[in-house]
């Protein structure tokens, strides 16, 4: 009020200008798309600004922008600042994969051969879940107890925990989704807005199958605000910097971008190049019923018996030949290019999956797409990648698909979770080796062929040398 109000203006205009800069773009831009946008401003209208953003509604847009609206002068000091970033970026050139990548945005570390090594195991939990749920969907009847619980997902869940372990890693977590919204909401608030809702009993498998996996003595990753998906990309830079090779349980496609020399794919009931062609994947002629360890791609980590567990081994190998060569690091390009429906990623409008390999392969990236538009052949290409729509489309879907494989939350990373934490070295069998968990899923959950196998991994962990 009074001589005041100016001063509080200007403040409130600063504070606005500054929080709209911290959502990565510079303020000039900024201001002019804040004084057109609307409440509820849809992700076309922002991309029309060549604004890869969220959309204002889901940061306050209205309050921002009459903040904006008051004070017009405390705008022309944030557009004064040396702060800010230049307004056009200059094009990032792309830089092949190095002959000392291992995947996972890691390099092979310099001390390698000193390294204890070791093979981690990190399953995509959710992904578990919801193909056991829908699997047992399509049958006729659930598996139900004598309590008259349907135990037909906790079923499917623990014998592909089960599977795993058969696997003999050294080390293993199985990575779910926290509740809430994540920062892919905040950067566009369409995310995954085209999925049909959780079913309830599905929504109360969930816990349950939580609880059944801590049982098991299993570690179990999960913190609010990221997705499983980015927990894994994480531990699994971590791990690589550790030494270790990386075993991804997943069929989703998006991990692809993880694959290295020492980062593979596990997927579900799943193929690969040579599985597609009948051949064996190490093309040796063993004939033992395939008990002999083999490498599938993947060094002295790889089982010849993975298929007999419905995983089938993704590697490098196999994304080069599907993809036409590319590093599986241009995969986020690509999938930012295509869009992914499933998680209701637009992509970028005239360019599908056979056109988004050969511009990565004659241009590398996004970047080298954009600034080459005009010399692209393909008209719809050309034409959506030459406008700035196209442009800032293709740059915000990349951050959506992009798994994150440097997160700072405390509790994946040191010294709250160091990778040691995930050995199973004391976990399987545990002390009383296996007793406990034997009768919770033999008596509790009744679930009488997952004890038996899980005491048949014990015994044979506990005659393994440590």
């Amino acid at each position: 009020r009074g001589g005041s109000e100016p001063c509080m203006r200007r403040g409130l205009g600063v504070m606005a200008a500054r929080v709209l800069a911290y959502h990565a773009a510079p303020a000039p831009r900024l201001a002019r798309a804040a004084a057109r946008a609307r409440p509820g401003a849809t992700f076309g209208d922002l991309a029309r600004n060549r604004l890869p953003l969220a959309p204002f509604s889901s940061c306050g847009g209205r309050r921002r922008n009459s903040m904006l609206a008051l004070c017009p002068e405390a705008l022309k000091e944030e557009e004064a600042s040396a702060s800010y970033a230049p307004p056009t970026p200059p094009p990032r050139p792309y830089v092949p994969q190095r002959d000392d990548y291992a995947g996972a945005g890691a390099l092979i570390p310099p001390d390698d051969a000193s390294l204890p090594g070791g093979h981690v195991v990190l399953v995509d939990g959710m992904s578990m879940i919801f193909r056991s749920f829908y699997g047992w969907k399509n049958r006729a009847e659930p598996l139900l107890n004598s309590k008259g619980e349907d135990v037909s997902v906790q079923y499917s869940v623990a014998h592909a925990i089960l599977g795993v372990l058969e696997l003999e890693p050294t080390h293993l977590a199985v990575c779910f989704d926290a509740k809430g919204k994540t920062f892919r909401h905040e950067m566009f608030t369409d995310y995954k807005a085209n999925r049909p809702p959780t079913p309830p009993e599905l929504k109360e498998t969930i816990p349950r199958v939580i609880e059944m996996v801590r049982r098991m003595g299993v570690p179990l990753l999960m913190t609010s605000g990221v997705e499983a998906d980015d927990i894994i990309g994480t531990v699994a830079r971590r791990s690589v910097l550790r030494g270790l090779h990386v075993s991804v349980v997943s069929p989703d496609k998006d991990f692809f971008q993880l694959l290295g020399p020492r980062v593979r794919q596990l997927r579900p009931n799943g193929r690969n190049g040579d599985a597609s062609k009948g051949a064996d994947y190490d093309e040796q002629s063993v004939n033992d019923g395939g008990m002999t360890p083999g490498t599938n791609g993947f060094g002295p980590h790889g089982f010849r018996e993975l298929s007999a567990r419905g995983l089938v081994p993704y590697t490098e190998r196999d994304f080069r030949a599907e993809f036409g060569g590319l590093d599986p690091a241009q995969f986020v390009d690509l999938l930012a290019m295509v869009g992914d429906s499933s998680d209701n990623i637009p992509g970028v409008e005239g360019i599908g999956p056979k056109t988004a390999p050969k511009l990565l392969g004659e241009y590398g990236n996004i970047e080298g797409a954009v600034a080459n538009a005009m010399n692209i052949r393909n008209k719809r290409a050309r034409e959506s990648l030459g406008s700035e729509r196209g442009a800032a489309t293709a740059h915000l879907c990349r951050s959506l698909v992009k798994i994150r494989t440097a997160l700072s939350d405390p509790t994946i990373n040191e010294p709250a979770l160091p990778i040691d934490a995930l050995m199973l070295t004391g976990k399987v069998p545990p002390a009383d080796g296996g007793k406990g968990v034997g009768e919770y899923l033999e008596r509790e959950l009744e679930i009488g062929s997952a004890a038996d196998r899980w005491r048949e991994a014990c015994f044979a962990a506990s005659r393994r040398p440590v």
